[in-house]
């Protein structure tokens, strides 16, 4: 009988990611997400990253995903920017900005960027989101940015075998 295992060579895991944040920011959990942070603010809006990741084909088109995102800031009342690619970390990234108003804090922007990583019959849709919103929305939209250009993203990848010495 053989025994199936998650993750294993079979049936690889997710890829890891990895993002820089000053020191100021908190981890923050979410369901939903599988890596967060926020700078925390007192008053007004606290800008943030958030990771998440999503099983997909292996031939799915992260434009795809910019396409979705026009929808979404269209049913908010908002818009979104030329779509543009980037290279971060050995990945190729693709991505628009969204923005719409938002009831509390006027204005909300999301910068987002897409990427299909996976090998074989398994890939993930590894999607990052910087949001910033208020007055101060247009000089944090630099700071997210520098967060999410420190993206790293690694394809799953088995475990080394280990070996075990025995006494004789």
């Amino acid at each position: 009988m053989s025994t199936l295992a998650y993750p294993s060579p079979d049936f690889p895991g997710p890829p890891s990611v990895t993002l820089e944040v000053g020191d100021d920011w908190e981890p923050v959990h979410a369901p939903g997400t599988m890596l967060a942070a926020r700078l925390p603010r007192a008053q007004g809006f606290s800008p943030n990253v958030v990771v998440t990741l999503e099983p997909c084909a292996p031939d799915h088109a992260a434009e795809r995903s910019v396409e979705q995102l026009v929808t979404i800031a269209a049913s908010r009342g908002g818009g979104v920017s030329e779509p543009y690619a980037a290279e971060l970390g050995g990945a190729r990234f693709v991505g628009c900005d969204a923005t719409w108003r938002d009831a509390e804090v006027e204005t909300v922007l999301h910068a987002n960027l897409f990427h299909v990583a996976g090998a074989g019959n398994t890939a993930y849709l590894v999607q990052l989101t910087g949001a910033v919103g208020g007055p101060a929305a247009e000089t944090d939209y630099d700071l997210i940015r520098g967060v999410l250009t420190t993206v790293r993203v690694q394809p799953w990848a088995a475990p080394a075998p280990t070996t075990q010495e025995h006494d004789a």
